[in-house]
């Protein structure tokens, strides 16, 4: 609205930058899709999934970092990821990590550590080397293999 003022916490930048915004946001939703995650709705709700489980893992300013770097429309989608705030992450290794997704419905239980890391692949994508590194740097070496690229 124009009568409100802009507020880049939970409005896309305007001009060129959202649309640059909103291409990022579409690749990344391509990637889940072609990953095999389901329909780009389906696809959403699992991502989201993934990265709330990661964010609960990482420190509360790495997570705000994080989500700084996102598209704007994923940043939406992990707001309720903030629903208390925090000031250590909960400890926990790849394998409570795939457990919790595997809890769930949209995530097929047989395969948590595949739809892990189609979903982080694919946000690994959208960051930074520094960023994505500094993600890392916080995880236990289990958890550091679903983030890293695979060889």
């Amino acid at each position: 609205m124009a009568n409100r003022p802009y507020d880049a916490e939970f409005e896309p930048r305007p001009g060129e930058q959202a649309d640059v915004d909103a291409r990022r946001y579409e690749s990344f939703l391509a990637a889940l899709v072609k990953g095999g995650l389901g329909p780009r709705d389906r696809a959403e709700r699992i991502a989201t999934s993934v990265l709330c489980t990661l964010e609960r893992r990482i420190s509360a300013g790495e997570a705000s970092d994080l989500n700084s770097a996102l598209p704007w429309a994923l940043r939406g989608l992990l707001r309720g990821c903030e629903l208390h705030p925090r000031q250590r992450p909960e400890r926990f290794g790849a394998d409570e990590f795939l457990a919790r997704l595997a809890e769930h419905p949209d995530v097929d239980p047989a395969e948590p550590e595949r739809t892990a890391r189609t979903v982080l692949s694919a946000a690994r994508g959208l960051l930074s080397e520094n960023e994505a590194g500094d993600v890392l740097s916080q995880l236990p070496p289990d958890l550091q293999a679903l983030w890293a690229p695979q060889a």
